[in-house]
């Protein structure tokens, strides 16, 4: 089978083309998306407030199937329609590498999954131009990459780089932003967003609105509460049972924290965020008493969970 094989491209644009370079970026996206053997286009602006250049990472499963597209009618069109709008009437490759590239240098990642609407993908690609080219225009912008389903009714991702947190943070609060989310809701029928490198990956999604994760304290609370139950069921039941299999401390142990970390990660963990995301993701929209009667709540639960547990251990 070959490798995966990606073609890196500059473009040097001419100023005050941007609108006219991302109404090509959607013709451009719309045309390879369908081209066999496509996995994803990356397209990262100018690094430098004095820079020009545009990078364009497309990511194909096969040298061939790129070099296919190199040869094909609908890139050689593409380009005609890309050189009037470049300094220097070219559109450059800068690099082909014989596997997928990642950008380079630290991030702060988005990732957002969403469920285009059936029938709507050509209006969801326009529509991640026009966002694409308004991030841009932000402090901190890295890029945006685009990978399109896998299969029919998937979903597709994307991915947004920023160089802080703080420069992330001031896209996702920007009412420009809120203006094209409200826009899209006439073609996404969903979408999931989630941070990289959070305190707790992968157990906890990010808000669809506000695209800000729960407070730290808040998940770890919610940790406890299940972990706390799994763990002394673990002693009382698994405890003996491993003993007397002759394994040593450690291993015990070990198989003992993998089977309370799987249970914290695909039981409790999903069941809570679901029961108490209205606490999780309170803000100052929500009702005052939302966050007493939740840490209430919480502290309720501990309670029960404590005394209905208090004779489960001999000692």
């Amino acid at each position: 089978m070959s490798a995966p094989a990606v073609l890196i491209a500059s473009a040097k644009l001419r100023p005050g083309r941007e609108q006219a370079f991302s109404a090509w970026q959607a013709r451009h996206n719309a045309i390879i998306d369908k081209f066999p053997g496509f996995i994803s286009s990356d397209v990262i602006p100018p690094t430098q407030p004095d820079s020009n250049e545009w990078t364009i990472v497309l990511n194909f499963r096969s040298e061939d199937e790129l070099a296919a597209w190199q040869r094909s009618g609908e890139r050689a069109e593409l380009v005609g329609e890309v050189v009037p709008l470049l300094e220097g009437g070219s559109l450059g490759e800068a690099a082909r590498l014989d596997r997928p590239g990642a950008p380079p240098g630290p991030n702060v990642t988005e990732v957002i999954f969403s469920k285009v609407k059936p029938g709507m993908d050509t209006t969801y690609r326009e529509w991640a131009v026009r966002i694409q080219a308004a991030q841009a225009r932000y402090a901190g912008y890295r890029g945006m990459y685009l990978q399109p389903p896998t299969e029919k009714d998937g979903l597709w991702t994307t991915i947004i780089r920023f160089d802080t947190a703080e420069h992330l943070e001031a896209w996702m609060d920007a009412p420009e932003r809120a203006e094209l989310l409200a826009e899209s809701k006439a073609f996404i029928e969903q979408e999931q967003l989630m941070r990289l490198a959070t305190s707790f990956p992968g157990w906890v999604p990010i808000n669809p609105v506000t695209g800000k994760g729960p407070p730290n304290w808040k998940t770890a609370l919610l940790v406890v509460l299940g972990l706390f139950p799994i763990v002394m069921i673990e002693m009382r039941l698994l405890g003996p049972i491993l003993t007397g299999l002759g394994l040593h401390a450690s291993a015990a142990t070990f198989i003992s924290n993998c089977i309370s970390v799987a249970a914290t990660t695909f039981v409790t963990m999903p069941l809570f965020i679901r029961w108490f995301g209205w606490w999780l993701f309170a803000d100052q929209k929500s009702p005052t008493w939302f966050e007493p009667a939740g840490l209430s709540l919480l502290v309720a639960l501990f309670a029960v969970e404590i005394g209905a547990l208090w004779n489960l251990l001999p000692w």
